[in-house]
């Protein structure tokens, strides 16, 4: 009998810490959730060029020195393009 209350009690304390376990797990859901829809409206009020870059898997320096030679070779064949003429 006494073997069967300690089952029986071991059970209730499996159940409780599950219980406990499960609520924690479903209070860090809700935390992630919050804090996925703040990252959302965050993304939303960047500038253009943010979020541009967000898709890019290179830095903003990186990217920057990108376009800063893109656009000196702009410049350089619009100059070129002048004196041929």
């Amino acid at each position: 009998m006494e073997k069967e209350q300690e089952k029986i009690g071991m059970t209730r304390e499996a159940s409780s810490e599950e219980e406990r376990e499960l609520s924690e797990l479903e209070q860090e859901n809700e935390r992630l959730r919050r804090e996925n829809e703040l990252l959302k409206e965050y993304r939303a009020s960047l500038p253009l060029k943010e979020r541009l870059y967000d898709r890019i898997p290179l830095t903003v320096k990186q990217l920057d020195g990108i376009i800063a030679i893109l656009l000196a070779l702009l410049i350089a064949i619009v100059a070129l393009g002048l004196i041929d003429r």
